[in-house]
């Protein structure tokens, strides 16, 4: 049984001329699509906005215990980048890629994340930017977390974020344990 659970937010949106603006405002101009529900106990802030659950993969629950046994090279087995796409189909555990992947730089269907920090007991918080001149035109409905050596870890299919140039948003998956 799959006990681990994700959620994936927007943090704050940041402008193409690097000023924040409320995510609020950008839920109005249509920009990112929130889920219907806004859930409690996982220490979000109030102007975060919500994308739901998603599912931790069969794939992330390996990586985790090669991580907790400190396999070699660490690194390989720990959150360490993300993804974006534009798949539909519901997540299963078994899924092993985004189902339509976008591509970053250099033609890369990952790219690093910013930050992981543990502010409320049980649940690490993975921090990434979609950065303003990445995967514009697209209404990305679909993410991933990958760990070092590329496995998916966790899948989220969502509403989406309708994706220009004018912005920037930053994003935070909580994962509990």
């Amino acid at each position: 049984m799959n006990k681990i659970a994700g959620l994936l937010t927007v943090q704050k949106i940041l402008l193409a001329g690097g000023k924040e603006m409320s995510t609020q405002r950008a839920v109005e101009l249509g920009w990112i699509i929130p889920a219907r529900w806004q859930p409690r106990g996982w220490g979000l802030q109030r102007h975060e906005v919500s994308f739901g659950e998603n599912l931790f993969l069969d794939q992330g629950r390996q990586m985790t215990a090669f991580a907790f046994g400190e396999r070699s090279p660490i690194s390989n087995y720990t959150v360490k980048k993300f993804g974006l796409g534009t798949g539909t189909t519901p997540p299963k555990v078994t899924d092993v890629s985004l189902e339509n992947p976008l591509t970053f730089y250099l033609g890369n269907e990952t790219k690093p994340i910013s930050a992981v920090d543990f502010s409320v007991p049980f649940v690490a918080r993975v921090e990434f930017v979609i950065a303003a001149s990445e995967a514009n035109g697209y209404l990305i409905t679909e993410m991933g977390l990958f760990s070092g050596n590329d496995t998916l870890i966790a899948r989220r299919v969502h509403t989406g974020i309708n994706k220009t140039s004018d912005f920037a948003p930053v994003l935070g998956w909580r994962i509990r344990f």
